[in-house]
Protein backbone atom coordinates (compact mmCIF):
# COMPACT_ATOMS: atom_id res chain seq x y z
CA UNK A 1 0.00 0.00 0.00
CA UNK A 2 1.12 3.22 -0.43
CA UNK A 3 3.82 4.38 1.87
CA UNK A 4 2.14 7.13 4.36
CA UNK A 5 4.54 9.22 4.61
CA UNK A 6 5.37 10.30 1.15
CA UNK A 7 2.70 10.08 -0.65
CA UNK A 8 1.07 13.10 -3.13
CA UNK A 9 -0.24 15.69 -1.23
CA UNK A 10 -3.55 15.41 -3.08
CA UNK A 11 -4.09 12.01 -1.31
CA UNK A 12 -2.55 13.25 2.21
CA UNK A 13 -5.78 16.08 2.01
CA UNK A 14 -8.29 13.10 1.98
CA UNK A 15 -9.41 14.03 5.68
CA UNK A 16 -19.22 -19.56 -4.32
CA UNK A 17 -21.03 -19.97 -7.43
CA UNK A 18 -22.83 -16.70 -9.16
CA UNK A 19 -26.31 -16.88 -8.43
CA UNK A 20 -28.55 -18.32 -10.64
CA UNK A 21 -30.57 -15.09 -12.45
CA UNK A 22 -33.58 -16.23 -14.37
CA UNK A 23 -36.72 -13.88 -14.96
CA UNK A 24 -38.59 -15.49 -12.43
CA UNK A 25 -36.33 -14.91 -9.30
CA UNK A 26 -37.50 -11.79 -8.72
CA UNK A 27 -40.18 -9.34 -8.67
CA UNK A 28 -38.43 -5.90 -10.53
CA UNK A 29 -42.43 -4.10 -10.97
CA UNK A 30 -43.70 -3.73 -7.21
CA UNK A 31 -40.57 -3.35 -4.59
CA UNK A 32 -39.67 0.81 -4.63
CA UNK A 33 -36.49 1.12 -4.12
CA UNK A 34 -35.38 0.99 -0.28
CA UNK A 35 -32.06 1.12 1.81
CA UNK A 36 -30.64 -2.18 2.22
CA UNK A 37 -26.50 -2.16 2.70
CA UNK A 38 -27.02 -6.00 3.89
CA UNK A 39 -27.84 -7.53 0.80
CA UNK A 40 -24.61 -9.07 -0.37
CA UNK A 41 -22.86 -8.67 -3.44
CA UNK A 42 -21.42 -12.33 -4.67
CA UNK A 43 -19.70 -11.19 -8.06
CA UNK A 44 -19.18 -8.17 -10.15
CA UNK A 45 -18.48 -7.59 -13.97
CA UNK A 46 -17.77 -4.86 -15.38
CA UNK A 47 -17.10 -3.70 -18.50
CA UNK A 48 -15.47 -0.18 -18.97
CA UNK A 49 -15.08 1.82 -22.00
CA UNK A 50 -12.01 4.51 -21.41
CA UNK A 51 -12.79 6.19 -24.63
CA UNK A 52 -16.24 7.81 -23.63
CA UNK A 53 -16.00 7.26 -19.72
CA UNK A 54 -18.43 4.99 -19.76
CA UNK A 55 -18.97 1.18 -17.82
CA UNK A 56 -21.48 -1.06 -17.63
CA UNK A 57 -21.12 -2.78 -13.92
CA UNK A 58 -23.23 -6.46 -13.34
CA UNK A 59 -23.53 -7.37 -10.45
CA UNK A 60 -24.82 -11.09 -9.27
CA UNK A 61 -26.90 -10.68 -5.29
CA UNK A 62 -27.56 -12.95 -2.49
CA UNK A 63 -30.54 -13.54 -1.28
CA UNK A 64 -31.86 -10.92 1.58
CA UNK A 65 -34.53 -11.08 3.45
CA UNK A 66 -35.00 -7.21 3.05
CA UNK A 67 -36.33 -5.65 -0.24
CA UNK A 68 -33.91 -3.63 -2.05
CA UNK A 69 -30.11 -3.41 -2.79
CA UNK A 70 -27.96 -0.36 -1.52
CA UNK A 71 -24.42 0.37 -3.25
CA UNK A 72 -21.88 3.55 -3.09
CA UNK A 73 -21.62 5.58 -6.18
CA UNK A 74 -19.72 8.15 -5.38
CA UNK A 75 -19.21 10.96 -8.64
CA UNK A 76 -20.74 8.39 -10.91
CA UNK A 77 -23.58 9.30 -13.56
CA UNK A 78 -26.15 6.28 -12.90
CA UNK A 79 -27.93 6.12 -16.56
CA UNK A 80 -30.29 2.68 -15.85
CA UNK A 81 -30.55 -0.25 -13.59
CA UNK A 82 -31.73 -3.46 -15.02
CA UNK A 83 -32.70 -6.92 -14.41
CA UNK A 84 -33.39 -10.06 -16.92
CA UNK A 85 -36.46 -8.90 -16.87
CA UNK A 86 -36.36 -5.22 -17.58
CA UNK A 87 -36.09 -1.84 -15.89
CA UNK A 88 -35.48 -1.94 -11.90
CA UNK A 89 -36.82 1.37 -10.19
CA UNK A 90 -33.76 3.13 -8.39
CA UNK A 91 -32.76 6.25 -6.70
CA UNK A 92 -29.25 8.23 -6.51
CA UNK A 93 -29.11 9.89 -3.16
CA UNK A 94 -25.32 11.34 -2.10
CA UNK A 95 -23.75 9.04 -3.44
CA UNK A 96 -25.79 5.82 -2.77
CA UNK A 97 -27.75 3.77 -5.29
CA UNK A 98 -31.18 2.06 -4.09
CA UNK A 99 -32.34 -0.52 -6.04
CA UNK A 100 -35.90 -2.07 -5.80
CA UNK A 101 -35.63 -5.65 -5.36
CA UNK A 102 -38.34 -7.88 -3.88
CA UNK A 103 -36.65 -10.53 -1.01
CA UNK A 104 -35.36 -14.03 -0.44
CA UNK A 105 -34.38 -14.29 -4.13
CA UNK A 106 -31.29 -13.98 -5.39
CA UNK A 107 -30.96 -11.34 -8.57
CA UNK A 108 -28.95 -9.50 -11.37
CA UNK A 109 -28.82 -5.93 -11.23
CA UNK A 110 -27.08 -4.27 -14.66
CA UNK A 111 -25.89 -0.49 -13.91
CA UNK A 112 -25.03 1.18 -16.85
CA UNK A 113 -23.16 4.36 -15.83
CA UNK A 114 -20.44 7.03 -16.62
CA UNK A 115 -17.99 7.99 -14.27
CA UNK A 116 -15.54 11.27 -14.05
CA UNK A 117 -11.65 11.45 -14.10
CA UNK A 118 -10.18 13.11 -10.89
CA UNK A 119 -7.21 15.31 -10.04
CA UNK A 120 -6.86 13.43 -6.75
CA UNK A 121 -6.09 9.43 -6.28
CA UNK A 122 -9.92 8.81 -5.55
CA UNK A 123 -11.20 6.28 -8.68
CA UNK A 124 -10.11 7.00 -12.28
CA UNK A 125 -7.42 9.64 -12.59
CA UNK A 126 -6.53 11.72 -15.60
CA UNK A 127 -4.37 9.23 -16.68
CA UNK A 128 -7.20 6.44 -17.11
CA UNK A 129 -5.29 4.11 -14.13
CA UNK A 130 -7.53 3.71 -10.82
CA UNK A 131 -7.05 3.80 -7.02
CA UNK A 132 -9.62 3.18 -4.85
CA UNK A 133 -8.54 2.44 -1.88
CA UNK A 134 -9.95 3.01 0.95
CA UNK A 135 -13.32 4.10 0.23
CA UNK A 136 -13.01 4.79 -3.50
CA UNK A 137 -14.23 2.27 -5.69
CA UNK A 138 -17.68 4.05 -5.57
CA UNK A 139 -16.40 6.57 -8.00
CA UNK A 140 -15.41 3.44 -10.12
CA UNK A 141 -18.15 1.07 -10.17
CA UNK A 142 -21.27 0.30 -7.79
CA UNK A 143 -19.64 -1.34 -4.93
CA UNK A 144 -19.64 -1.64 -1.13
CA UNK A 145 -16.05 0.01 0.45
CA UNK A 146 -16.53 -2.17 4.29
CA UNK A 147 -12.88 -4.14 3.79
CA UNK A 148 -14.85 -7.41 5.03
CA UNK A 149 -17.00 -7.55 1.91
CA UNK A 150 -15.75 -9.93 -0.31
CA UNK A 151 -16.48 -10.91 -3.82
CA UNK A 152 -15.18 -12.03 -7.19
CA UNK A 153 -14.76 -9.92 -10.00
CA UNK A 154 -14.50 -9.65 -14.10
CA UNK A 155 -13.03 -6.97 -15.83
CA UNK A 156 -12.95 -6.08 -19.51
CA UNK A 157 -11.55 -2.24 -20.38
CA UNK A 158 -11.64 -1.09 -23.90
CA UNK A 159 -10.88 2.48 -25.41
CA UNK A 160 -6.87 2.99 -24.23
CA UNK A 161 -5.23 5.78 -25.91
CA UNK A 162 -3.71 5.70 -29.39
CA UNK A 163 0.23 4.18 -27.67
CA UNK A 164 -1.33 3.10 -24.49
CA UNK A 165 -2.33 -0.14 -23.01
CA UNK A 166 -4.34 -1.46 -20.35
CA UNK A 167 -2.98 -3.84 -17.42
CA UNK A 168 -5.49 -5.83 -15.85
CA UNK A 169 -6.70 -8.83 -14.93
CA UNK A 170 -9.73 -10.59 -16.71
CA UNK A 171 -10.99 -12.24 -13.65
CA UNK A 172 -10.43 -12.29 -9.65
CA UNK A 173 -11.27 -16.64 -8.99
CA UNK A 174 -11.77 -15.91 -5.25
CA UNK A 175 -13.46 -13.75 -2.99
CA UNK A 176 -10.96 -9.94 -2.56
CA UNK A 177 -12.42 -7.12 -1.16
CA UNK A 178 -13.61 -4.22 -3.36
CA UNK A 179 -10.37 -2.55 -3.36
CA UNK A 180 -8.52 -4.97 -5.02
CA UNK A 181 -10.17 -4.56 -8.44
CA UNK A 182 -7.82 -2.01 -10.59
CA UNK A 183 -6.27 -1.08 -13.85
CA UNK A 184 -3.78 0.65 -15.05
CA UNK A 185 -2.93 2.82 -18.32
CA UNK A 186 -0.03 2.95 -19.83
CA UNK A 187 3.16 2.63 -22.52
CA UNK A 188 3.89 -0.55 -21.05
CA UNK A 189 6.43 -3.23 -21.51
CA UNK A 190 6.00 -6.55 -19.91
CA UNK A 191 8.91 -8.58 -18.78
CA UNK A 192 8.87 -12.36 -18.20
CA UNK A 193 10.30 -12.88 -14.53
CA UNK A 194 10.28 -16.53 -14.08
CA UNK A 195 7.62 -19.08 -12.43
CA UNK A 196 7.54 -20.40 -8.78
CA UNK A 197 7.42 -24.08 -8.12
CA UNK A 198 3.76 -23.92 -7.68
CA UNK A 199 3.34 -22.59 -11.50
CA UNK A 200 3.29 -18.77 -10.85
CA UNK A 201 4.10 -16.95 -14.23
CA UNK A 202 5.43 -13.69 -12.41
CA UNK A 203 6.26 -10.90 -14.40
CA UNK A 204 6.99 -6.33 -14.08
CA UNK A 205 4.83 -3.90 -16.28
CA UNK A 206 7.45 -1.08 -16.32
CA UNK A 207 6.43 2.14 -18.20
CA UNK A 208 9.14 4.46 -20.67
CA UNK A 209 12.64 4.59 -19.11
CA UNK A 210 11.74 1.96 -16.13
CA UNK A 211 13.86 -0.73 -17.50
CA UNK A 212 16.32 -0.81 -15.22
CA UNK A 213 14.51 0.01 -11.95
CA UNK A 214 11.88 -2.10 -12.80
CA UNK A 215 14.94 -5.40 -13.24
CA UNK A 216 16.39 -3.86 -9.88
CA UNK A 217 13.11 -4.00 -8.09
CA UNK A 218 12.49 -7.77 -8.87
CA UNK A 219 15.70 -9.38 -8.96
CA UNK A 220 14.27 -11.04 -5.92
CA UNK A 221 10.18 -10.96 -6.42
CA UNK A 222 10.11 -14.98 -7.78
CA UNK A 223 11.77 -16.47 -5.20
CA UNK A 224 10.40 -14.13 -2.67
CA UNK A 225 7.05 -15.17 -3.63
CA UNK A 226 7.70 -18.94 -4.09
CA UNK A 227 8.92 -18.53 -0.79
CA UNK A 228 5.28 -16.99 0.35
CA UNK A 229 3.67 -20.16 -1.39
CA UNK A 230 6.02 -22.68 0.44
CA UNK A 231 5.87 -21.21 4.00
CA UNK A 232 2.51 -19.96 4.43
CA UNK A 233 -0.15 -21.73 1.66
CA UNK A 234 -1.20 -21.75 -1.92
CA UNK A 235 -2.14 -18.52 -3.24
CA UNK A 236 -5.50 -17.79 -4.53
CA UNK A 237 -5.77 -15.16 -7.23
CA UNK A 238 -4.19 -17.31 -10.49
CA UNK A 239 -1.09 -18.36 -12.24
CA UNK A 240 -0.29 -15.16 -13.68
CA UNK A 241 0.84 -12.29 -11.37
CA UNK A 242 3.18 -9.28 -10.88
CA UNK A 243 3.84 -5.51 -10.60
CA UNK A 244 2.58 -2.90 -12.78
CA UNK A 245 4.59 1.05 -12.70
CA UNK A 246 1.80 3.04 -11.77
CA UNK A 247 2.10 6.68 -12.54
CA UNK A 248 0.53 8.11 -9.54
CA UNK A 249 2.36 11.66 -9.69
CA UNK A 250 4.96 13.31 -7.32
CA UNK A 251 5.76 12.66 -3.99
CA UNK A 252 3.92 9.47 -4.22
CA UNK A 253 6.06 5.84 -3.10
CA UNK A 254 5.09 2.26 -2.06
CA UNK A 255 2.49 0.35 -3.99
CA UNK A 256 -1.48 -0.86 -3.63
CA UNK A 257 -2.06 -4.60 -3.00
CA UNK A 258 -4.10 -4.90 -6.83
CA UNK A 259 -3.67 -8.48 -6.72
CA UNK A 260 -2.97 -10.44 -8.68
CA UNK A 261 -1.34 -7.72 -10.84
CA UNK A 262 -0.52 -5.08 -8.17
CA UNK A 263 0.72 -1.56 -8.58
CA UNK A 264 3.86 -0.04 -7.89
CA UNK A 265 4.37 3.47 -7.83
CA UNK A 266 6.96 4.68 -10.80
CA UNK A 267 8.98 6.01 -8.13
CA UNK A 268 9.52 3.35 -6.49
CA UNK A 269 10.31 0.46 -9.00
CA UNK A 270 13.52 -0.23 -7.99
CA UNK A 271 12.73 -0.71 -4.62
CA UNK A 272 12.71 -4.36 -3.87
CA UNK A 273 10.81 -4.05 -0.20
CA UNK A 274 7.51 -2.09 -2.19
CA UNK A 275 7.55 -5.13 -4.83
CA UNK A 276 7.39 -8.05 -2.21
CA UNK A 277 5.21 -5.95 0.66
CA UNK A 278 2.82 -5.83 -2.23
CA UNK A 279 3.09 -9.41 -3.15
CA UNK A 280 2.60 -10.63 0.45
CA UNK A 281 -0.56 -9.04 0.55
CA UNK A 282 -1.55 -11.72 -1.62
CA UNK A 283 -2.03 -13.68 1.35
CA UNK A 284 -2.75 -11.39 4.15
CA UNK A 285 -5.03 -7.90 3.52
CA UNK A 286 -6.70 -9.28 0.07
CA UNK A 287 -7.54 -13.58 0.66
CA UNK A 288 -7.41 -12.82 4.26
CA UNK A 289 -9.41 -9.45 4.59
CA UNK A 290 -10.37 -7.26 7.23
CA UNK A 291 -13.42 -7.56 9.63
CA UNK A 292 -12.84 -3.63 10.47
CA UNK A 293 -10.71 -0.75 9.08
CA UNK A 294 -9.21 -0.72 12.46
CA UNK A 295 -7.59 -3.98 11.77
CA UNK A 296 -5.37 -2.03 8.84
CA UNK A 297 -2.25 -3.67 11.03
CA UNK A 298 -3.05 -7.20 9.97
CA UNK A 299 -2.23 -6.30 6.24
CA UNK A 300 -0.13 -3.78 6.76
CA UNK A 301 2.24 -4.78 9.81
CA UNK A 302 1.94 -8.23 8.69
CA UNK A 303 3.22 -8.13 5.20
CA UNK A 304 6.08 -5.68 6.15
CA UNK A 305 7.23 -8.20 8.37
CA UNK A 306 6.77 -10.75 5.62
CA UNK A 307 8.70 -8.53 3.25
CA UNK A 308 11.69 -8.44 5.70
CA UNK A 309 11.26 -12.34 6.01
CA UNK A 310 11.30 -13.57 2.17
CA UNK A 311 14.10 -10.61 1.32
CA UNK A 312 16.52 -11.90 4.07
CA UNK A 313 15.30 -15.68 2.86
CA UNK A 314 16.14 -15.38 -0.51
CA UNK A 315 18.29 -12.14 -0.61
CA UNK A 316 20.45 -13.09 2.37
CA UNK A 317 21.29 -11.99 6.08
CA UNK A 318 22.66 -8.70 5.10
CA UNK A 319 19.74 -7.63 2.68
CA UNK A 320 17.19 -8.92 5.65
CA UNK A 321 19.49 -6.89 8.46
CA UNK A 322 18.92 -3.65 5.58
CA UNK A 323 15.48 -3.81 5.95
CA UNK A 324 15.32 -3.94 9.38
CA UNK A 325 17.27 -0.72 9.42
CA UNK A 326 15.17 0.79 7.29
CA UNK A 327 12.05 -0.39 8.88
CA UNK A 328 13.75 1.32 12.62
CA UNK A 329 13.98 4.62 10.63
CA UNK A 330 10.99 4.81 9.94
CA UNK A 331 9.31 3.56 13.02
CA UNK A 332 11.24 6.21 14.92
CA UNK A 333 10.14 8.75 12.68
CA UNK A 334 6.43 8.16 12.70
CA UNK A 335 6.81 8.28 16.88
CA UNK A 336 8.19 11.38 16.69
CA UNK A 337 6.32 12.80 14.80
CA UNK A 338 2.70 11.24 14.53
CA UNK A 339 2.51 8.51 17.07
CA UNK A 340 -0.95 6.31 17.68
CA UNK A 341 -2.40 3.55 19.04
CA UNK A 342 -1.64 1.14 15.84
CA UNK A 343 -4.82 -1.46 16.84
CA UNK A 344 -8.15 0.61 18.19
CA UNK A 345 -10.47 -0.60 20.40
CA UNK A 346 -13.37 -0.19 17.98
CA UNK A 347 -14.85 -1.50 14.69
CA UNK A 348 -15.32 0.65 11.59
CA UNK A 349 -15.80 3.85 13.76
CA UNK A 350 -12.68 5.68 13.03
CA UNK A 351 -11.52 7.46 9.78
CA UNK A 352 -9.41 4.90 8.23
CA UNK A 353 -6.94 8.16 6.46
CA UNK A 354 -7.53 10.49 9.05
CA UNK A 355 -7.39 8.77 12.25
CA UNK A 356 -5.33 5.39 11.52
CA UNK A 357 -3.51 5.39 8.25
CA UNK A 358 0.43 6.35 8.60
CA UNK A 359 3.34 4.20 9.52
CA UNK A 360 2.17 3.02 12.80
CA UNK A 361 0.69 -0.23 11.40
CA UNK A 362 3.15 -0.76 8.95
CA UNK A 363 6.00 -0.53 11.05
CA UNK A 364 4.68 -1.19 14.87
CA UNK A 365 3.21 -4.02 13.45
CA UNK A 366 6.11 -5.63 11.82
CA UNK A 367 7.65 -4.98 15.05
CA UNK A 368 4.89 -6.76 17.11
CA UNK A 369 5.92 -10.11 14.91
CA UNK A 370 9.41 -9.54 15.35
CA UNK A 371 9.16 -9.64 18.97
CA UNK A 372 6.93 -13.02 19.08
CA UNK A 373 9.36 -14.55 16.88
CA UNK A 374 11.65 -13.83 19.64
CA UNK A 375 9.99 -15.66 22.24
CA UNK A 376 8.62 -18.73 19.76
CA UNK A 377 11.14 -18.76 17.12
CA UNK A 378 10.88 -18.57 13.28
CA UNK A 379 9.64 -22.12 12.78
CA UNK A 380 7.07 -21.53 15.45
CA UNK A 381 5.40 -18.23 14.10
CA UNK A 382 5.84 -19.60 10.75
CA UNK A 383 3.66 -22.44 11.40
CA UNK A 384 0.94 -19.77 13.25
CA UNK A 385 0.75 -17.44 10.39
CA UNK A 386 -0.07 -20.57 8.12
CA UNK A 387 -2.40 -22.20 10.40
CA UNK A 388 -4.11 -18.46 10.50
CA UNK A 389 -4.09 -18.44 6.65
CA UNK A 390 -5.32 -22.03 6.24
CA UNK A 391 -8.74 -20.98 8.80
CA UNK A 392 -9.18 -17.68 7.14
CA UNK A 393 -8.54 -17.47 3.59
CA UNK A 394 -11.37 -16.19 1.55
CA UNK A 395 -12.43 -14.45 4.52
CA UNK A 396 -12.82 -11.69 7.00
CA UNK A 397 -10.73 -11.81 9.86
CA UNK A 398 -9.59 -9.48 13.02
CA UNK A 399 -6.24 -8.62 14.37
CA UNK A 400 -7.57 -10.54 17.30
CA UNK A 401 -7.81 -13.58 15.72
CA UNK A 402 -4.63 -13.51 14.84
CA UNK A 403 -3.65 -13.13 18.26
CA UNK A 404 -5.22 -16.05 19.43
CA UNK A 405 -4.13 -18.32 16.82
CA UNK A 406 -0.50 -17.52 17.76
CA UNK A 407 -1.74 -18.42 21.16
CA UNK A 408 -3.18 -21.57 20.27
CA UNK A 409 -0.64 -22.65 18.00
CA UNK A 410 2.76 -21.61 19.63
CA UNK A 411 1.78 -21.83 23.23
CA UNK A 412 2.56 -18.36 24.16
CA UNK A 413 0.50 -15.62 24.69
CA UNK A 414 1.39 -12.67 22.75
CA UNK A 415 -1.25 -10.30 25.04
CA UNK A 416 1.60 -8.22 26.51
CA UNK A 417 3.59 -7.62 23.40
CA UNK A 418 0.45 -6.95 21.60
CA UNK A 419 -0.54 -4.09 24.43
CA UNK A 420 3.07 -2.76 24.43
CA UNK A 421 3.46 -2.55 20.34
CA UNK A 422 -0.35 -2.48 19.12
CA UNK A 423 -2.06 -0.93 21.91
CA UNK A 424 0.23 1.62 23.60
CA UNK A 425 2.50 4.59 22.15
CA UNK A 426 5.86 4.98 22.12
CA UNK A 427 7.79 1.50 21.58
CA UNK A 428 8.09 -0.77 24.43
CA UNK A 429 11.73 -2.01 24.22
CA UNK A 430 13.10 1.39 24.75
Amino acid sequence: MLRSGLVSSCLVALAACSPSSGADEYDVTSPAPSLNWQRDVVATRLEVDLASDSAIATLDLAASTRTGASFEVGTLAIESVEGPSGPIPFRVDAGRLDVGLAARKPAEVRVRYSFERSKALEGVTLGGTTFTWPHFCGNVFPCKSQPADGQRFELAVTGAPSGRSVVYPSSIVADAPSYMLAWAVGDYTKLDLGETKDGRRVSVHYLPGEKSKAVRGTEHLVAAFEWLESTYGEYLYGDDVGSVSAAWGPGAFGGMEHHPLWHVASSAMDDEETHVHEAAHGWFGDAVRLSCWEDLTLSEGTVSYLAARALEAVAGASFGATVWQNYESRLDDVIATEDRVALPASCNEVDVLRDLWNEVPYMKGAFFYRAVETEVGRPKLDAALAAFYARYRGKAARMQDMLDTIADETGFDPAVLAEGWLRSLGRPDR
